[in-house]
């Protein structure tokens, strides 16, 4: 069982003012308190109160910071940033592993390694800060922990799509041809971050991109190759 001290590492980790006593309630696993009988109950309550959370926060800062996005290019940057990898690698950065109560049974199958608990812990801690602090803290959280996401997302949504379009114009003009896309799952990425390596060829010049996603990946390629042939 974790100790209190290490609680309050994590409070400090998170800038967040808010009880231990509270702070450990994102982090009681179905299995624990089944196995333990535990009164305080799963973290499943919290978890669903922070998705709600997050899912707010991530949609009022792309509306209000990308003016110019359609609700397309919004929606697609949302479904990104809140998805289970993108949030159990949070997790992961914020050691938050360290601190599931889990059972003996679900801490010997991996517990605290599964993508899809990691996300939860990470969405029932959001839970947690807003019932102890309001919206404002648990969305600046959220903001503080994602920002970077959000402005990658949004960045090569605007970076690749320009460059494929680019790439198939620039294809047609010196070669006649359009450009030729394949692409595979990266097997070096980790579960939790799985990606795709698309390959591009045109008139017999290659690239190659990766991504998170298969369009991602194939915008990537497009840019590499873009650049090389511009040359021409």
């Amino acid at each position: 069982m974790i100790k209190n001290s290490s609680f309050a590492t994590l409070a400090k980790r998170i800038r967040t003012k808010i009880s231990l006593e509270a702070l450990e309630l994102a982090f009681l696993h179905s299995s624990y308190v089944n196995e333990y009988g535990d009164e305080r109950g799963s973290n499943e309550r919290l978890e669903f109160l922070g998705d709600a959370v997050l899912g707010l926060t991530v949609t009022s800062y792309l509306f209000s910071q990308f003016p110019d996005s359609d609700e397309g290019r919004l929606t697609k940057a949302k479904s990104v940033v809140v998805s289970r990898p993108v949030l159990c690698a949070k997790a992961i950065e914020l050691n938050l592993p360290d601190y599931l109560w889990l059972g003996k049974g679900e801490e010997a199958n991996g517990g605290r390694k599964r993508s899809s608990t990691l996300a939860n812990a990470f969405e029932a801690l959001i839970g947690v800060i807003f019932l102890e602090r309001g919206y404002q803290a648990a969305a600046k959280f959220v903001v503080s922990q994602l920002k970077d996401e959000i402005d990658e997302v949004m960045s090569e949504q605007s970076a690749t799509n320009d460059y494929k379009s680019l790439l198939q114009e620039l294809a047609q003009r010196l070669f006649n041809c359009r450009p030729i896309y394949t692409v595979s799952e990266d097997k070096k990425t980790l579960e939790h971050q799985k990606g795709f390596i698309a390959r591009i060829a045109v008139a017999g010049h290659r690239g190659k991109g990766r991504g998170r996603s298969k369009k991602q990946a194939e915008q990537a390629a497009a840019k590499q190759l873009y650049l090389i042939l511009e040359e021409f």
